[in-house]
């Protein structure tokens, strides 16, 4: 009896002990918790006195840049890279922290923000309805020093705002975003084949940097490394999208990965020398090459896929045996009963089925026609290219013994390099070559 009585006191003294020891996990109600986020997120974003400069990829297009102030009344300013007129113009719309899945932040009048989800395909190039996949509701994600990161609601793409700097805030809004964005947009305009040297294993290799700065929905802001690797026949490429900043340009959605090296930025390292750095904060001078980094034969049938001839009884590039036998070849598709013109020529490669596809535009009078004329080939590993002829639709067929001097002739029998060739312009187009008869060569440009 004395022992259930001691067991009864003892588990009286554990649960008074445990009861008042207990501290609940949580202090405040879930609704004063979500207050504090919101108050934090709110306070964060207006007590920045010198503005925010963010940077965000879109799902569907490519990245873009902005200077970004909120007040306390709920009012944004901002610009955007995206047009001359955002990167100089500040617009003004409004904002709201709120609660939702978590706290949100969400810009509900028009800015340049909302550009990006616009429908209307005419206002920026985005697709019809959706923009470029884009959003205007931001859920919060964290801090961290002084930055403020968010995550697009429905598309999922990271907003990053950093807090800018009083000099950086004079300079967004006296304009020299839109210079530092012309500067870098000028430099890959001006400098032809820019690259950077890429260390892989034993090997140092030449990465050649092709920036498009336009809002093109399927390639627009990217910044695209291609170059041969180590064993002289492969081409590696790599690509990310890009938002420009007042020193150069960020590399978005975890950097640029070419052969293992993540390349994270562009920055002016003095008035004339434009660098990049990796992520471990290695710089790489960007430098001029005097030709195109990797030969157009590696690029046939994969980097470009067509190669189009332009409607012209001559043109930069055309040797004299091609021009004569262009010429023959037209005189006799027009005499020969159908009165056929031979105008535009294009010729589609696939380097993985080596399968060469020729169009010929064929107009009667004022009716379209195309004849196609099929090929196989085979390209030697220097370069070389072998054209087989296979057969032709019903219109290719009409066309082939009228072509014979150019086809049967020439580009069944001979054998070719494809090359860079440089129009008076300045303009690189693709100029095929006769081993066998030299002034057999043409030109044509390239997609």
């Amino acid at each position: 009896m004395k022992k259930i009585l001691y067991a009864f006191v003892f588990l009286s003294v554990m649960m008074g002990c445990k009861k008042t020891s207990y501290v609940p996990k949580f202090d405040k109600t879930p609704q004063e918790r979500a207050a504090d986020q919101i108050k934090l997120v709110s306070t964060t974003l207006t007590s920045a006195t010198n503005g925010w400069i963010a940077t965000m990829p879109t799902q569907a297009g490519g990245g873009y840049g902005f200077f970004i102030t909120f007040d306390t009344e709920q009012g944004v300013t901002m610009l955007g890279d995206m047009t001359n007129e955002s990167a100089t113009t500040l617009g003004k719309s409004y904002y709201r922290v709120k609660q939702d899945m978590g706290t949100e932040l969400v810009f509900d009048t028009y800015n340049y923000i909302s550009m990006l989800d616009d429908p209307n395909g005419a206002v920026l190039g985005g697709a019809s309805k959706v923009g470029y996949s884009s959003d205007i509701e931001f859920t919060y994600d964290r801090m961290n020093g002084d930055s403020i990161f968010f995550v697009g609601k429905k598309y999922r793409q990271p907003l990053k705002m950093v807090k800018a700097t009083a000099a950086q805030k004079t300079a967004y809004t006296n304009g020299d975003y839109l210079t530092a964005i012309n500067k870098l947009k000028n430099f890959f305009t001006t400098v032809k084949y820019p690259y950077v040297e890429v260390v892989s294993g034993s090997a140092t290799l030449k990465a050649g940097i092709s920036m498009n700065a336009t809002n093109n929905l399927a390639a627009g802001k990217r910044v695209t490394f291609t170059g041969v690797l180590a064993d002289g026949m492969t081409v590696g490429s790599a690509s990310a999208k890009f938002a420009f900043t007042l020193d150069g340009a960020d590399i978005l959605g975890g950097g640029l990965v070419y052969q293992g090296v993540k390349f994270v930025r562009f920055f002016w390292k003095d008035a004339a020398t434009l660098v990049m750095y990796d992520s471990t904060g290695k710089e790489y001078v960007v430098k001029s090459n005097p030709t195109p980094i990797t030969p157009l034969w590696l690029l046939i049938g994969t980097g470009y896929t067509s190669v189009t001839v332009a409607n012209a009884t001559t043109a930069p590039g055309w040797g004299a045996d091609y021009v004569t036998r262009r010429a023959d070849a037209a005189n006799k598709m027009l005499t020969g009963g159908y009165a056929l013109r031979l105008e535009q020529m294009s010729y589609a490669f696939n380097n993985a089925s080596k399968k060469m596809t020729l169009k010929v535009n064929m107009p009667q009078n004022t009716t379209p026609y195309v004849g196609t004329i099929n090929y196989t080939y085979n390209r030697s590993d220097n370069g070389v290219f072998k054209f087989t002829y296979v057969d032709a639709d019903g219109n290719g067929g009409i066309i082939v013994p009228f072509m014979a001097s150019l086809l049967a002739q020439r580009l069944n029998v001979d054998t070719f390099n494809i090359d860079y060739f440089s129009d008076p312009s300045g303009t690189i187009l693709a100029q095929f070559k006769s081993i066998e008869n030299p002034t057999f060569t043409f030109t044509g440009t390239l997609q």
